[in-house]
């Protein structure tokens, strides 16, 4: 009989489970902070758009785009034909930075972000847009402050809703 140690059995769950997170982000499809000039639904230089501001790379081309929200990401896809190939969308992380778009902070895939939705936060832009969070404990926080609820990915509001 073959016993498995209790620290190498361990060790083999931990390795299997690090690999389940996020899918590594495709060369070139890294998030740029306050990149753009102007923006693809609005034309807005990024610098002048307060709260979660958006990105998406087309990862056959690499070619990027970007949003003054997540609103008008998702209006964006709405549009796209489905030959677009793999998009890669990043959302601005408002965990660790404040609201104001000179604190340009880090960036998190849309496919792994909290978000809260159905707040009250207006992004200067007339919009009340999905606001994206790395750390769940942040998005309870902005929650606590502006209203709304707590959703994964899966929950984000279609365009129009």
């Amino acid at each position: 009989m073959h016993r498995v140690h209790r620290p190498l059995a361990l060790l083999i769950l931990g390795a299997a489970i690090a690999g389940c997170g996020e899918a590594p982000v495709p060369k070139g499809c890294g998030p740029e902070a306050s990149a753009a000039e102007e923006t693809a639904m609005n034309g807005t230089p990024i610098p002048e758009c307060a709260g979660p501001q958006a990105q998406a790379c087309l990862a056959d081309s690499g070619r990027k785009h970007y949003f003054c929200s997540t609103a008008d990401l998702l209006e964006w896809q709405k549009g796209l034909e489905d030959n677009e190939g793999e998009i890669v969308t990043f959302t601005r992380d408002l965990s660790d930075v404040d609201w104001d778009p000179r604190d340009t902070g880090d960036w998190v895939t849309m496919d792994t972000a909290w978000f809260v939705v159905g707040h009250e936060r207006d992004n200067g832009q007339g919009q009340t847009p999905p606001t994206g969070f790395s750390d769940l404990g942040d998005a309870e926080i902005f929650a606590s402050k502006h209203g709304g609820r707590i959703t994964g990915p899966q929950g984000l509001p279609a365009p129009g809703d």
